[in-house]
């Protein structure tokens, strides 16, 4: 198979958009695929090719923001060959420059949250939406990564995707939990790492560890100062190189965020055996039903709630079954995708 993934990010760039799609590309490769990816690369002088893993991946040079583009992908993909394309992410050019180019039939996972992350966003979300349902209708398989998100494309385009979750090596940690509090987050406002810092000063026992980097980190770090709570913080950077060992010796971890289709974090704090605190909105609601005595949830806006699921969770171990979410059977899941998409063929 020659499969073609199509993302608007790619590692070295962070996030669960792009660990999804490097676990495709590294997956499906090692499988015997011919695994080629198109992502955007900033400005570059000019288009890079990089292979590794047994995939290549070709960088674009691109413009904007929270809406970069790039004027080479439209004509990149009328040009390439490939079984499947698989185009990652709705509400980002690439979603539109796979259906504008003509490519039939696509792959769309959404990554859903159904409104923008800044005023900006969401101010361009509205005439978006003509654009984006022509891309879910002309998709041949639309997926979503939880069904909170299933049900946020449903509503709003009307098309129920096909629920596929993220899955990781599942892992355990031999380790005694610490009177840490764990956070591994990009640090942005809809994060809401600030609500686990004003929940600090009622937890005396407890230090917080927050890694991840983002435009909320001076923002973070004076709030720490002005709750008295600075001593008691540590940031570090997100390519901490023993992340495993640091979800294990969590007395808890926390994920109070605003917007999340899914939650690599939780998972992975889960697979070290560590409680979970989250805020419940979202796909994160969808962890506290599934597995309710490992993760607990907390209005974010009130620091004594949050504070109150942490102490209720602080140094239990979790124990459960995460075998729907073990990296191959994420990876079958996609295959048995892809193998329908070619009997439709």
């Amino acid at each position: 198979m020659r499969l073609l993934l199509v993302t608007r990010g790619f590692p070295p760039r962070s996030g669960g958009v792009e660990t999804l799609c490097r676990q495709l590309a590294e997956g499906f490769a090692a499988r015997g695929d011919e695994v080629t990816v198109v992502t955007f690369g900033g400005r570059l002088a000019r288009p890079t090719r990089q292979t590794g893993h047994g995939h290549t991946v070709l960088r674009l040079p691109s413009r904007g923001g929270a809406f970069e583009w790039s004027g080479a992908l439209v004509p990149l993909l009328r040009r390439l060959d490939a079984d499947v394309c698989h185009v990652h992410n709705l509400h980002s050019s690439v979603a539109a420059g796979v259906w504008a180019s003509g490519r039939r039939p696509y792959v769309l996972t959404a990554h859903y949250h159904g409104a923008g992350h800044s005023a900006v966003a969401r101010l361009a979300h509205r005439p978006y939406r003509p654009l984006a349902r022509r891309i879910v209708a002309g998709a041949a398989f639309v997926t979503a990564v939880s069904d909170s998100e299933a049900s946020l494309v449903e509503r709003d385009f009307g098309v129920r995707p096909e629920v596929i979750p993220n899955g990781i090596p599942l892992f355990s940690v031999a380790a005694e939990p610490t009177s840490t509090i764990l956070v591994v987050s990009r640090l942005e406002p809809y994060k809401r790492v600030d609500a686990v810092l004003r929940a600090l000063p009622l937890l005396p026992a407890f230090r917080l560890h927050i890694v991840g980097d983002g435009p909320a980190r001076a923002g973070l770090e004076r709030l720490a100062a002005g709750l008295g709570v600075r001593g008691r913080v540590t940031l570090t950077a997100p390519t901490l190189p023993d992340l495993h060992r640091v979800y294990g010796e969590a007395a808890v971890y926390v994920n109070l965020s605003a917007a999340e289709a899914f939650s690599y974090t939780v998972l992975e704090a889960l697979s070290a055996g560590t409680p979970v605190v989250t805020s419940g909105d979202a796909a994160l609601a969808e962890w506290s039903r599934r597995f309710p005595d490992a993760v607990r949830t907390a209005d974010p806006a009130d620091p004594a709630a949050v504070a109150a699921a942490i102490q209720t969770l602080a140094g239990r171990r979790a124990h459960v079954d995460l075998s729907r979410y073990d990296l191959p059977a994420v990876l079958d899941a996609y295959q048995r995708l892809y193998e329908r998409l070619w009997v439709r063929v």
